[in-house]
């Protein structure tokens, strides 16, 4: 997840180009939503390991923000073809948000590994 998080303006960047890219086939902008979906699905599952509300909260925000766009494109309310044609400001701001979402995935395995450590 870290990876399609950090490099998230080359994907962006293959999506968009017309002739068809390998990427455009095998991880679409809809896998992609669903595959971000079940981790945060996961995430939200593991809820017993949070140590603190603000661990918590952080993952709730960040779930309902991920489940609520694979829900809209799910029921087509949102195109995900929207991601394969964005404008300049719109994949900046994607980047911008996967890039802060990048620090929070560190954050979330470094407090995974911390708490393995310690009760483990």
């Amino acid at each position: 997840m870290l990876l399609i998080h950090v490099s998230t303006w080359k994907i962006l960047k293959k999506w968009s180009e017309p002739n068809g890219s390998w990427i455009k086939t095998r991880f679409s902008p809809r896998r992609a939503l669903r595959v971000e979906a079940i981790y945060w699905l996961l995430c939200l599952g593991s809820w017993t390991l949070w140590p603190s509300s603000a661990w918590k909260a952080m993952a709730v925000v960040l779930a309902g923000i991920h489940l609520g766009i694979w829900a809209a494109s799910e029921l087509h309310v949102v195109p995900v073809s929207a991601l394969q044609t964005q404008s300049g400001k719109t994949r900046r701001s994607i980047i911008a948000f996967d890039l802060a979402e990048a620090g929070a995935l560190v954050a979330i395995l470094w407090l995974l590994i911390i708490h393995g450590f310690y009760t483990g």
